[in-house]
């Protein structure tokens, strides 16, 4: 997924976002990628997950990953997780794995944004920016990291399913 707006002409293209505080960074998800915001609760672990896991979490009669995006791009294990934190329900577009749906972690509450075509971007090389990090974008003046669902939805494949 990308932002519709990047290969287009016009500069009056406008998306609607979350910015998603992951502790360190921000990440700006486009609203198509988003399926729901729920409350925080505590995820079932299991050994059988990669660190970067914090385990299963339940929505809408699923289990569901929780992923600690943060310990993802870093390639640390996952945190242990405050009481404001929220998770942010993400659709999966890609094939090749079983999770239509997976969640990532958030600090505080994510808030809404409108991109412009026009606003302040800049590109830094996949080490600057870590793992599944497409590009870095300034929108009204914060700084804020455009997730690469193609390579997060590669690491999906990682998680089995549960059971």
């Amino acid at each position: 997924m990308s932002l519709f707006f990047l290969d287009q002409q016009e500069s009056n293209e406008t998306i609607h976002c979350l910015a998603v505080n992951i502790g360190q960074s921000q990440l700006l998800v486009p609203m198509p990628a988003v399926a729901e915001i729920i409350l925080n609760q505590d995820p079932e672990k299991s050994d059988r997950l990669p660190a970067w896991v914090a385990g299963w979490v339940a929505w809408r009669y699923l289990n569901i990953p929780l992923i600690d995006f943060a310990a993802l791009q870093n390639g640390a294990a996952a945190s242990d997780f405050g009481t404001s934190t929220r998770i942010l329900v993400l659709n999966s577009f890609a094939e090749g794995h079983s999770h239509h749906y997976y969640a990532i972690v958030t600090r505080g509450f994510p808030h809404t944004l409108r991109v412009e075509a026009d606003c302040e971007m800049t590109t830094q090389s996949a080490a600057d920016n870590g793992n599944c990090i497409k590009i870095d974008l300034q929108v009204d003046n914060e700084k804020l990291l455009l997730p690469d669902f193609s390579q997060i939805e590669t690491y999906l494949k990682e998680i089995p399913l549960y059971y």
